[in-house]
């Protein structure tokens, strides 16, 4: 119910700016896209109102499943939910965006009595700073990488 809930909310803006096409990387989405427009659309608490479900139901929401969450997949969902056979996906594992909990983990006992507003913020800021060191240091990645691929192959 908590995805969907944020998963609805995060759908609506995106589908207003006009996407067409939006790609969903979860860890079980084989199983988690079967009865989701029924779920969003639920009477006794819907998630999304007639115009909403019509811009969902008019664009491609394409399901995938992780990489390394695929190979405890059973075949025939490996082949349908993979990125390696999606187009226009690239060379993208799908696990990006949970890489960076473990390094937050030392956060939990700071934030744990922290009222919503400041956990938030804190959470925030801890990302902001993990995505800026890491978009900082893929130069150093690249660079070592070519030095040592030119060492080597000589």
């Amino acid at each position: 119910m908590n995805i969907d809930f944020a998963l609805a909310h995060v759908l609506n803006p995106l589908l207003e700016s006009g996407l067409q096409r939006i790609v969903i990387s979860y860890d079980v989405a084989c199983k988690y896209n079967i009865n989701f427009i029924q779920r969003i659309t639920n009477p006794q608490f819907p998630l999304v109102t007639g115009e909403q479900l019509q811009r969902i139901q008019a664009s491609t929401i394409q399901w995938l499943v992780p990489k390394f969450h695929l190979a405890s997949h059973i075949e025939s969902c490996a082949d349908k939910y993979s990125f390696n056979w999606t187009k226009d996906v690239g060379r993208n594992c799908g696990e990006n965006v949970a890489s960076n909990w473990a390094s937050l983990g030392g956060l939990a006992t700071s934030i744990m009595e922290m009222g919503f507003g400041y956990r938030r913020d804190a959470i925030t800021d801890a990302m902001l700073d993990w995505n800026w060191r890491r978009a900082t240091g893929e130069g150093m990645y690249v660079a070592f990488n070519w030095f040592y691929s030119i060492k080597y192959s000589v």
